[in-house]
């Protein structure tokens, strides 16, 4: 009898102990939900904001940026809302792109991978009650986020803000990008450009090599055509240069397309790469209603 009352008390300890840490699991799973998608982004400002800005950063760089971020928080006196910075393939796996040079079929797969880190970081804080998601691409992160607009579809954010690059690149550039090389657009008096190759020899490396190949995995893309699906793109708000030295200006074609989809578009008269990117950052407190 003793031994029948010792095992039952062995059979509930055991019990008791095991629905304890169940609950502890899912205590610790409630708590802290960002740890689903902690591999793949950072988060800064105010953590529990209901606005969200996502932001797909420039580069291509195999640094994840967050300096920046604190840097534009203080700035834009944005500390309000919820920052989330997302990493590209090229963050999140640097090894894969300064050991030996990869091939431009291989930066278009590793580009549509960061496009779904992108997705699931959105998808992620729109599945969450009483937030309102924004995403700014900026730079190379613009292509990213082009790309997720063309597959996903624009609703699957609450607006946008790309700074500082193009729909629908020049061939000549997207071409020699996807050979390892870098180019620059030179301007004459008259605002008129040509397409040279950069000849510095920073830019002849492994490493910046891909990063050239990753700018053209996306470049190669006609977003004039595959964001046409798109009825509207009334959520998307566009910046850019009148004399962007890295991307160019864009298009008589590419402004027409995105009038017709009733974009925002602000043209920086004179401009270059960096004053596209400087206004868009300053208007972004404006923009996406951050109080």
């Amino acid at each position: 009898m003793k031994n029948m009352n010792r095992l039952n008390l062995i059979i509930y300890t055991f019990i008791i102990v095991a629905f304890s840490s169940c609950n502890n699991d899912d205590d610790n799973t409630s708590s802290n939900p960002f740890e689903q998608i902690s591999d793949i982004a950072t988060q800064h400002g105010n953590l529990e904001g209901n606005i969200v800005v996502v932001v797909a950063q420039g580069g291509p760089s195999t640094t994840l940026e967050d300096g920046d971020i604190s840097e534009v928080i203080e700035e834009t006196e944005t500390q309000s809302a919820l920052w989330v910075n997302v990493h590209q393939v090229q963050t999140k796996d640097p090894n894969l792109f300064t050991d030996s040079d990869i091939t431009f079929e291989q930066a278009k797969q590793f580009d549509l991978q960061s496009t779904a880190y992108l997705k699931r970081v959105v998808d992620f804080y729109k599945n969450q009650q009483g937030k309102t998601v924004y995403v700014i691409g900026v730079s190379f992160g613009s292509f990213v986020v082009q790309d997720l607009i063309a597959a996903h579809g624009v609703d699957i954010a609450d607006g946008y803000l790309i700074l500082g690059n193009r729909l629908a690149v020049d061939d000549v550039s997207w071409q020699n990008h996807s050979e390892g090389q870098f180019v620059a657009y030179i301007y004459d008096d008259n605002g008129d450009y040509t397409i040279e190759l950069e000849n510095d020899p920073y830019f002849d490396t492994i490493e910046q090599r891909n990063m050239a190949k990753l700018i053209a995995g996306f470049a190669f893309n006609r977003y004039t055509e595959r964001l046409d699906n798109n009825v509207s793109l009334s959520k998307v708000t566009y910046i850019y240069g009148s004399r962007d030295e890295i991307a160019g200006p864009l298009s008589a074609q590419e402004l027409e397309f995105l009038n017709d989809k009733g974009a925002k578009i602000g043209r920086v008269e004179g401009g270059g790469h960096d004053d596209a990117i400087g206004t868009g950052v300053n208007i972004l407190k404006e923009v996406f209603g951050i109080e």
